[in-house]
């Protein structure tokens, strides 16, 4: 019997799209053998479509995002722009039919019919790469977890202001701290998402929709993110050896209280270790008791393993049938 075509359309090819678009051609044959699926990337929308990349061919390049989200043809569409306007394209997709990968943090912050689609657990929008990269807290929430009742949660969900506040631990200037960021590729050109705990926040609106099945925003939450007013923060804890991370918090008493804010952690504190643009997420669960996942947050390559691990999810899923036969040495 021949394998089940699974259809996909790329939106974006910058940083994160590209090196998913390099890991895919790359391990193609195993993600194949992974899924029992025939995986044809069909169409891919890029800024400028007369620029031809190899590591696409022989997908069709489009100028035209919503085309891909709105085509028929597309089973899995991969979205992975960081546009203003892709909770539009994501919606289209769903709509009709279609299975989302995302690693687009804001679109679905900002939107509650998107946070109520993740908060069942069970639809066709996947964002593993949207809040920690390839720290899969999102899949740990969504299946893992699923039996438990989630009491709290906490982590440090930004690698730049980890990054910024290390250099201030070294005493440098704040601004030379953001620049420092910047040249080594982890702050954007305007890093006024990461300084304002907006990308945090964004994060941790998921995470909430996610644990206690119902539509966080990002309006929810109390955020405060940080300045060169931090640096008074740092030499008082430096003091008894304490660091600073920018938060993001979130417990449940009989409503959900969430915050992004700086705290002064004690040295040993599993928040703390976190170092460079490592993430760190802590869940306290009623049976499991309290988890800690960290790795690395940040980067074209990490998010690209997340949106792989959620490609092959959304694969599997389109082809239930293919996939739940029995192994062909399983006991009779």
């Amino acid at each position: 019997m021949a394998p089940v075509e699974v259809r996909l359309g790329l939106i974006g090819c910058g940083t994160v799209g590209s090196a998913f678009a390099a890991s895919f051609a790359e391990r193609r044959a195993a993600l194949e053998s992974i899924t029992s699926t025939r995986l044809r990337l069909t169409r891919v929308a890029v800024l400028r479509p007369n620029l031809r990349d190899p590591r696409l061919a022989p997908a069709p390049l489009t100028d035209d995002a919503a085309s891909i989200a709105a085509d028929p043809r597309i089973d899995i569409v991969i979205e992975a722009s960081g546009a203003p306007n892709a909770a539009d394209w994501i919606r289209t997709a769903l709509d009709r039919g279609a299975a989302v990968v995302t690693a687009n943090k804001q679109a679905l912050a900002r939107d509650p019919a998107l946070l109520a689609a993740l908060a069942t657990r069970t639809s066709r929008l996947h964002c593993e790469g949207a809040v920690a990269a390839a720290v899969p807290i999102v899949r740990a929430l969504r299946e893992s977890l699923a039996g438990e009742e989630i009491h709290a949660l906490r982590g440090v969900l930004n690698g730049t202001t980890t990054y910024v506040l290390g250099r201030l631990e070294q005493q440098r200037p704040f601004a030379e701290a953001v620049t420092d960021a910047q040249r080594d590729g982890f702050a954007e050109r305007d890093p006024i998402d990461d300084l304002s705990g907006a990308d945090a926040a964004a994060k941790l609106a998921i995470l909430c929709s996610l644990a206690w099945r119902e539509p966080i925003t990002v309006d929810q939450i109390r955020v405060r993110g940080i300045d060169a007013t931090v640096v008074d923060t740092i030499d008082a804890a430096r003091e008894y050896g304490g660091r600073v991370r920018l938060v993001a918090s979130a417990r449940r008493n009989g409503r959900v209280h969430a915050a992004v804010e700086p705290v002064v952690l004690d040295a040993d504190d599993p928040l703390a270790a976190g170092t460079g643009v490592h993430n760190v997420v802590e869940v306290r669960t009623a049976l499991a008791g309290t988890l800690t996942w960290h790795g690395a947050g940040a980067g074209g390559r990490s998010t690209a393993s997340a949106l792989i691990a959620d490609t092959i999810a959304a694969a599997r899923a389109h082809t239930p049938s293919v996939n739940n036969r029995p192994y062909a040495g399983a006991l009779r």
